[in-house]
This record gives C-alpha cells, sequence and structure tokens, in this order.
C-alpha cells in the first residue's frame, strides 16, 4: 500500500512540475509577445 502511495506520489510531482514549466514557458511567450508589440 505505502509503495502504491509513493510511486502515485512521484507520479504527481513530475506532473505538477511539468505543468509549472508549461505554464512558466506561456508566460515568457506571452511577456515576448507584448514587448514585440509594443516595440512595433
Amino acid at each position: 500500500m505505502l509503495e502504491l502511495w509513493n510511486s502515485w506520489y512521484d507520479t504527481l510531482a513530475s506532473v505538477e512540475a511539468l505543468a509549472t514549466v508549461i505554464v512558466i514557458v506561456l508566460v515568457a511567450a506571452g511577456a515576448i509577445t507584448l514587448a514585440e508589440s509594443r516595440r512595433r
């Protein structure tokens, strides 16, 4: 039971890390787009 919980927690942690990376990339892309549109 504990092993199952640990593997589930590891999966959740990796999914959370992946989601964090995606959010950071989206925010960076949005900031770059804003900067580009302001420059024009």
